[in-house]
């Protein structure tokens, strides 16, 4: 949703299209409304969600099971922590994929802003 909106495409009409797909996930149908509008209280928050995927991530290690997809999160939430998000819903991250999209591009950095 976030490279088509900054490929000029309306987000709503991106989150419409996403979420009438045939392949559609049921997760982004249920969440989809968050992503235009950021609740007040956390649903799922960065920090509970980070020590999921740790713990996920320390049973790898002990199995010897490679989760790539997982370190990257991992590494995505230790950025929205570090930026004071990890009381806000999972779904700040697309605020923060954002700033950090602006800041490679060298536009001005808009701030992180907490709740």
């Amino acid at each position: 949703m976030l490279l088509a909106e900054h490929g000029g495409i309306d987000r709503h009409f991106t989150l419409d299209v996403l979420t009438h797909s045939a392949i559609g996930p049921p997760i982004l149908t249920a969440r989809a409304p968050l992503l235009l509008r950021p609740p007040g209280t956390a649903w799922i928050d960065v920090a509970l969600m980070h020590k999921d995927l740790r713990l996920t991530l320390d049973t790898a290690r002990d199995l010897a099971v490679p989760l790539p997809s997982t370190t990257v999160a991992d590494e995505l939430l230790d950025a929205a922590r570090a930026h004071g998000y990890q009381h806000r819903d999972i779904t700040v991250l697309y605020q923060l994929l954002d700033d950090l999209a602006a800041a490679s591009a060298g536009r001005p950095d808009p701030g992180f802003v907490s709740a």
